[in-house]
């Protein structure tokens, strides 16, 4: 599985085929019941695999489900030219860099500054505006926890 975040790739698209998380009871349950939504797409190797993908013309792994999306340091405004390859745009994430761990889905709904209420369909959040809102708010609130330092990350996906 590759998945880094490095500087080398902030601002393109990476492409990473996956499996698809749905918010069972008990990871419900690890989250204090904070994200409530059906499925969860993320950066967050932690939830599922992904694994990298050259282009979008390779061959697909036969339990590939998803293809996501990812921009690292994504511009202000979400990149539209995804939905002519077919994808939805899904939200912003929270990616601490070393661990590839989300702040919003993968830290037991403990950050008080995450609008868990406010979040996307898929756990993530909806405006660029807000993810440098909360991203910020994450260092003031808790700068000594290592989660809290993250990258904000332009989420897409493609069911396949």
């Amino acid at each position: 599985m590759i998945h880094e975040l490095t500087y080398q790739v902030y601002g393109k698209i990476r492409y990473f085929e996956a499996d698809r998380f749905f918010n069972t009871e008990k990871f419900k349950a690890g989250n204090q019941g904070k994200i409530i939504c059906d499925e969860i797409v993320s950066y967050d190797c932690g939830l599922f695999n992904m694994y990298e993908m050259l282009n979008l013309q390779q061959p697909l792994r036969s339990d590939t489900a998803q293809i996501i999306a990812v921009i690292v340091r994504p511009d202000i405004r979400p990149d539209r030219s995804l939905e002519n390859d077919g994808f939805v745009f899904c939200g912003y994430d929270l990616v601490e860099e070393a661990t590839a761990i989300s702040a919003i889905t993968n830290c037991g709904g403990g950050f008080k500054s995450i609008p868990y209420d406010n979040l996307t369909a898929y756990a993530l959040i909806p405006t660029y505006e807000d993810a440098v809102l909360v991203q910020q708010a994450l260092l003031d609130e808790d700068p000594e926890e290592p989660h809290a330092d993250c990258e904000i990350c332009e989420i897409w996906r493609k069911i396949v």
